[in-house]
């Protein structure tokens, strides 16, 4: 019995080794055969230099995780591209809903934050806080709510999203209570913060 599955299995490693290197044959008439979906070369490398990520063990399990993106300028030019060409907007109409996204930043400095789903953001209760540093004073932020991304940020965030990371945004006043910007022409980096009661991690961007 036992020789008999022996040879069964020579045969079977014969018949694979010589159906092996027509596999890229069969790829190709795949390719050729069926219909492809077209794949725009957008580049938002730009986009994603804005992009910060941390993972904190507690020996081999992961006790917390974060991807976080700050919207500045160049990320919502990034997006604004994004959205005009899925929505075949005219170049007018991508000015026009840029400069709607960049009003934005002269209120509001916003970042996306991908937790996990036993990482709850914004709660009273939850384990981690957090808040803005720049130009050594810190900030509370106005507003931490789970948000639905769009397909552009999605794009945007790459293999760093998935279905078990809940995204938040994470909103802070642009101007102090004197109406004046918290980031300067003199601001060399802002950094946001997440502590808990044990644990601290930064997230830092340089000011160009």
């Amino acid at each position: 019995m036992k020789l008999v599955i022996k040879h069964y299995s020579f045969y079977i490693m014969v018949i694979a080794l010589l159906l092996l290197p027509s596999c890229g044959r069969i790829i190709d008439w795949g390719m050729r055969t069926f219909a492809q979906a077209p794949s725009f070369k957008m580049n938002i490398s730009e986009a994603q230099k804005y992009i910060r990520s941390v993972t904190l063990y507690d020996q081999l399990t992961t006790r917390a995780k974060f991807d976080v993106l700050w919207l500045s300028d160049d990320v919502r030019i990034n997006y604004t591209n994004l959205f005009a060409l899925k929505f075949a907007k005219t170049e007018e109409q991508r000015k026009v809903f840029l400069r709607r996204q960049l009003e934005e930043n002269n209120h509001f400095i916003t970042f996306y934050v991908l937790s996990l789903y036993n990482q709850l953001l914004g709660d009273a209760h939850s384990e981690w806080t957090l808040f803005l540093e720049i130009n050594g004073k810190t900030y509370a932020p106005i507003e931490i709510k789970s948000i639905e991304l769009s397909p552009e940020y999605i794009y945007i965030f790459g293999k760093k999203y998935n279905r078990f990371r809940v995204p938040y945004s994470v909103k802070f006043d642009a101007k102090d209570i004197n109406d004046q910007f918290l980031i300067t022409p003199e601001t060399k980096n802002i950094t946001l913060y997440c502590r808990s009661i044990i644990s601290e991690v930064t997230f830092v961007w340089e000011i160009e």
